[in-house]
């Protein structure tokens, strides 16, 4: 909604500035185009010199709406409630990480404190997440997508809350699946090893999880039939 109201005055900001809490920041420190010079934008964020030069030539001559003080004013108000929504997101993950250290350490090696956090979550606790088989494990978060499958006889999903793991999200469609069914059968054992001895093998699961990713996407560099 920032993005929609503040393009009204800066539209070309929005094509430049892709990450949300940059785009962010620079509004709510910078305000008016007037103020984009490229020291400005420098001492605010982090962009190579040739994006800071591109956003400092379009605020000389943008297209955009002026603004005055009372609008740039209300825009900051609704951007700095946004970017401190950020500010504690951040101090949430961490704080779920360190309990996640403590609670599921090898599951948090292997898929992270806030994936490893959502999973437990959904399963009831870490000894019923601890009894799921690989296949149930896999697809834990899209039960709704799963009855709808087996409701229209169609393909059951391949992942469920798993998918933000960033190995599945950024790989091909024709590998998520495989990739997903290595990362459910690692983590099935790490659960188990939490809820029942406590050792610490998270390393070795990672490490052997990141041998069968390098697997699969030489294996099947090419979806079938290609």
């Amino acid at each position: 909604r920032i993005r929609e109201w503040y393009s009204i005055h800066f539209p070309e900001l929005d094509r430049l500035v892709l990450d949300h809490q940059a785009y962010l920041k620079l509004v709510l420190d910078l305000g008016e185009r007037r103020k984009f010079t490229a020291s400005a934008i420098k001492a605010v964020v982090e962009l190579p010199d040739e994006d800071v030069e591109r956003i400092a030539q379009a605020a000389q001559s943008s297209l955009g709406a002026p603004f005055d003080e009372l609008d740039i004013q209300a825009i900051r108000d609704c951007a700095k409630e946004v970017f401190t929504m950020y500010e504690v997101r951040e101090r949430m993950a961490g704080y779920i990480d360190g309990l996640m250290a403590q609670v599921a350490p090898n599951i948090r090696a292997v898929v992270g404190g806030t994936i490893g956090a959502r999973l437990i979550s959904l399963a009831g606790g870490l000894a019923q997440l601890a009894k799921m088989p690989a296949s149930t494990l896999q697809v834990l978060g899209a039960e709704k997508a799963l009855f709808r499958a087996l409701r229209a006889r169609a393909k059951p999903p391949k992942h469920g809350v798993i998918y933000q793991y960033p190995d599945i999200r950024g790989s091909p469609k024709w590998q998520r699946g495989k990739i997903a069914r290595a990362l459910a059968g690692k983590l099935t054992i790490a659960a188990r090893v939490d809820a029942m001895s406590g050792e610490f093998v998270g390393d070795k699961l990672s490490a052997d999880f990141k041998s069968r990713v390098a697997n699969i996407r030489s294996r099947y560099e090419k979806p079938k039939g290609r």
